[in-house]
């Protein structure tokens, strides 16, 4: 993976403030938020490096690129663009409904990495914090995205990476919040700023003209999209070639690794959370589907849709539509598990499972008429 993706995230000591907990049913409302911070930015790159994207390697999927709607060719060339590097640290919320966590464990950073010129944007979704991987491409003058995942490279329709980030058709959508640099208050920044606004209304299925206003003045300091927190840890100026901010489909990223259900926690974190005793007393080890894993829990997911899967109120992965989760190591006893979809819609409140077990997502009913 180049080097203009290739950061990481330099964990930075101390604790920042939890953002408060909404009240659940304003999460199902349609909206756009903005708020100031007094918070200072950060304009300085963390010092290492590593590729932000899934290893490649045997099980990497074969690429299907399908050319964009439109050849970029305005940026075809070795030219130089001024443009700037950002680094977003982002977190997943749980909501309280989901339960709350009774120890220390707390989900793994995803990192969100964009570059982005007056006219152009490449984002990537990179590491073990993000239920979806993949490089996003977007152009200020047209809305929609052309995106590169582990099924290769298509355009997308406005509102279709929200499909994408969910897998699945999206629910009602989620809350988005910007949040403006209040040094920047009054200036006018046409270009990463509102690039950087249209990639989060993409991504949270939200028009464009509705979300870019706001970031008129700059790039955001932080956001939410849906439960998901993003904080800027770098913001630096660099020199471009104009063709490696291209937004089409020619020259592609390595390859993606394929996979179906992953992990946001290393296996001592998982091994952390604490059974408790159960409330029914006649509860089985395993709900359908005979025998039970040797070890762990395993969700399997028969929704139309990706899941988070919430294990005593902590994000412990996710878990593909048609596709089984195991998570191998929590500690036997009875946990609470839920589900919701990466955007935020509970789809499975809290139910005991006893470990080592199984509990499987059922496709929602649907009415015949």
């Amino acid at each position: 993976m180049r080097a203009r993706i290739a950061l990481a995230i330099v964990l930075l000591a101390g604790c920042q403030e939890e953002a408060p907990r909404r009240d659940p049913a304003l999460r199902e409302e349609r909206r756009v938020e903005i708020e100031e911070s007094d918070e200072a930015p950060t304009d300085e790159l963390p010092p290492a490096i590593a590729d932000p994207l899934p290893a490649s390697g045997d099980e990497q999927a074969a690429h299907d690129v399908l050319p964009a709607a439109a050849v970029d060719s305005a940026y075809d060339s070795d030219d130089e663009v001024e443009s700037r590097r950002f680094v977003y640290r982002v977190h997943l919320d749980v909501p309280a409904v989901l339960g709350e966590p009774g120890g220390e464990v707390e989900t793994a950073a995803a990192e969100l990495f964009v570059d982005v010129s007056a006219e152009r944007a490449r984002a990537t979704f990179g590491g073990p914090g993000w239920p979806a991987f993949g490089e996003v491409r977007l152009r200020g003058d047209s809305p929609g995205a052309y995106l590169f995942d582990a099924h290769g490279g298509r355009p997308l329709l406005p509102g279709e990476l929200a499909s994408w980030f969910e897998g699945g058709p999206p629910r009602v959508g989620p809350i988005l919040i910007v949040r403006r640099d209040p040094a920047l208050r009054g200036a006018v920044d046409p270009g990463p700023g509102t690039l950087l606004c249209a990639l989060l209304s993409e991504w949270a299925g939200e028009p464009r003209d509705t979300v870019m206003r706001r970031c008129a003045a700059g790039a955001p300091l932080s956001f939410r999209v849906g439960y998901w927190r993003g904080e800027r840890m770098a913001d630096v100026t660099v020199q471009t070639a104009r063709r490696e901010l291209r937004a089409d489909h020619e020259v592609p990223p390595d390859a993606i690794a394929s996979t179906r259900s992953g992990t946001f926690l290393e296996p001592t974190a998982l091994g952390r959370l604490s059974p408790h005793t159960t409330r029914d007393p006649d509860l089985a080890t395993s709900d359908e589907r005979g025998p039970p894993p040797s070890v762990g829990l395993e969700l399997v997911n028969e929704s139309d849709a990706r899941v988070v899967v919430v294990a005593d109120g902590v994000a412990i992965g996710w878990v593909d539509a048609g596709a089984t989760g195991h998570f191998a190591d929590i500690a036997p006893g009875v946990h609470d598990i839920a589900a919701m979809r990466p955007l935020g819609a509970i789809v499975m409140r809290p139910r005991e499972v006893r470990l080592p077990g199984r509990t499987v997502l059922h496709a929602p009913r649907r009415v015949v008429e």
